[in-house]
């Protein structure tokens, strides 16, 4: 990675000056729209003063980003819905499509907000965005296309995630476009090709299902510590959903999170995953479970996060796979007051300043070169 500057300032609480650290004016900061101080409005304490650092793979030290996919792609509604702007806004994008990062894109990275893109093995410059297989990626036969997103992502010079056909353990996707071993060749291809021309800046995030059923998978498509930075995978409940007729129980955050969790941490060394990579809840939400019940699993996600250290970024999955399979959480009041509280948390509400220490850290490091 280019952007190699760890920069730290103390934090007393948002909307507090740095205090004992070597950072430039406001002023020199790119321009941003700050949060509100939120612990009075939810009656907590200001939080403890800690040293903050984010890394060159945009970890931070003090919190968590927070993050969603929104519906039909629309982040102002869902931000207002919640009262807080989204720190990650993930997109999705074909591995045909030269023209990434795109217009949306570019639009949400000058808005001041980081972006996370998925890039599929499908031909979404055709109609029904059909699949590929990964044997013609490894033929060369999406050369040009990746380069000319990868100049792309580097023409930026902020950090932006990056990930190559998430999902690839789960039952549509596990030996369906090529075999694991493929998968894995695929992905170094497609990071090479974005290093070869330069795409510092892209921080490469593994996303799998994290279905305790799939773990066993995980090995097999592991792309190895050299081609990953963060770890990924999904936390849903799935109660009532009509494409999960045998889902008749409740799962909360911390027990969709938990096995996969532990699993890399227990068993990932094993098989050469390193434990200690920032992870990112690529995905997560939950169907409507009643009213208080609804609000409580969202609500009490800052909580679980404290719990497991690693875990560094969280997204909503803000979308609808039928009737009876709806995520939006501005569907459901009660969802949408849960996830307002949960995101008002100072643990997953970092301060403004804090994302702008990434944003200096990488006009500092482009100063050096």
């Amino acid at each position: 990675m280019a952007i190699s500057v760890l920069l730290a300032l103390g934090l007393v609480g948002a909307g507090d000056s740095p205090g004992g650290a070597s950072v430039p004016a406001e002023s020199q900061f790119p321009e941003s729209r700050p949060g509100p101080n939120t612990a009075p409005f939810l009656g907590l304490p200001p939080p403890r003063e800690t040293r903050c650092t984010v890394s060159d793979i945009l970890e931070p030290s003090c919190g968590v980003w927070w993050g969603a996919s929104p519906y039909g792609g629309d982040v102002e509604s869902l931000e207002s819905a919640a009262d807080r702007n989204m720190d990650i806004v993930y997109t999705w994008r074909g591995i045909d499509q030269a023209d990434v990062p795109g217009e949306r894109e570019r639009r949400l990275v000058a808005q001041g907000r980081f972006v996370h893109t998925n890039i599929e093995a499908r031909r979404f410059t055709r109609s029904g965005h059909p699949a590929i297989a990964y044997r013609d990626i490894l033929a060369g036969r999406f050369d040009s296309s990746l380069r000319s997103q990868a100049r792309g992502v580097a023409e930026l010079e902020v950090p932006y995630f990056i990930t190559f056909d998430h999902e690839a353990d789960g039952k549509n996707r596990y030996n369906n476009r090529g075999t694991p071993e493929e998968f894995v060749r695929s992905w170094r291809h497609i990071v090479d090709l974005y290093r070869a021309e330069g795409a510092d800046n892209a921080i490469w995030v593994w996303n799998v299902t994290g279905w305790p059923g799939n773990v066993d998978r995980l090995p097999g498509l592991w792309p190895g510590n050299d081609y990953v930075d963060w770890i990924s995978w999904e936390a849903y409940n799935m109660t009532g959903c009509d494409k999960m007729s045998n889902w008749d129980h409740v799962d909360s955050f911390e027990d969709a999170l938990s096995p996969t969790y532990d699993w890399i941490q227990e068993e990932g060394p094993k098989h050469g995953i390193d434990p200690d990579k920032p992870v990112m809840i690529g995905e997560m939400g939950t169907t409507d479970i009643g009213p208080g019940e609804t609000l409580k699993w969202y609500a009490d996600i800052p909580d679980v996060l404290r719990r497991y250290e690693r875990v560094r970024a969280v997204k909503l999955w803000d979308s609808k796979v039928s009737d009876g399979c709806d995520f939006r959480v501005q569907a459901n009041d009660y969802a949408r007051r849960g996830f307002e509280l949960a995101g008002q948390d100072p643990y997953v509400h970092l301060p403004d300043r804090v994302r702008r220490l990434a944003e200096y850290a990488a006009t500092r490091d482009r100063s050096r070169d």
